[in-house]
């Protein structure tokens, strides 16, 4: 039997102080914004290697903030290893019309992360879809007063972004979702 040891105490990270021992480098920034009923996504991929740049991405996509779908996307690399790799923003266009649900990192690997497409950039492009659900529960709580409508909508929404089972806070067995299944069964969406 492995046994795996952890602690929930922070513990110190270990710094270079010369920036030459780095090898490898990646940061992955998504901001959000509100747009009517639409969010907006900004989404930067940077990555370095023995600190010179080697990959720059950066996506915009705008999506409905009630079903999910990708009604605009358009990507740009300002930095790039080879000169090949610029085609592989015309992968793109193929999540036009996609909806942010279970399954689309599924989808994002078999277009964007193929031999049309990046790998790199489909992993800006799932993140993006992952922060989307934090952006479209943000809109949520910005947009619906703190009621019983917003409790409904945001209970279908746990169940429309494949929240439930998706995490341990999650867990269909959990005391979240036990907690207000129990506060409110009106609204259950499995019933």
């Amino acid at each position: 039997m492995r046994v795996i040891s952890f602690s929930r105490k922070p513990r110190e990270i270990r710094r270079f102080e010369i920036d030459d021992e780095r090898l490898f480098s990646r940061n992955i920034e998504v901001d959000i914004f509100d747009e009517g009923t639409f969010i907006r996504l900004e989404g930067r991929l940077r990555d370095t290697r023995l600190s010179e740049p080697l990959h720059g991405m950066d996506v915009t996509m705008r999506v409905s903030v009630f079903d999910g779908v990708i009604t605009e996307i358009e990507g740009s690399m300002p930095h790039w290893p080879l000169q090949e790799c610029l085609a592989g923003l015309d992968s793109l266009s193929e999540l036009l019309g996609a909806k942010i649900l279970p399954g689309f990192s599924d989808l994002v690997k078999s277009t964007v992360g193929s031999n049309r497409g990046c790998t790199h950039l489909a992993a800006l492009v799932m993140n993006m879809g992952n922060a989307s659900v934090q952006g479209r529960g943000a809109y949520l709580r910005k947009h619906m007063p703190e009621n019983e409508m917003r409790d409904k909508a945001m209970a279908q929404s746990a169940e429309q972004f494949g929240l439930i089972d998706s995490c341990v806070a999650w867990r269909e067995d959990g005391p979240i979702v036990r907690r207000w299944r129990e506060e409110h069964p009106q609204d259950d969406p499995r019933y």
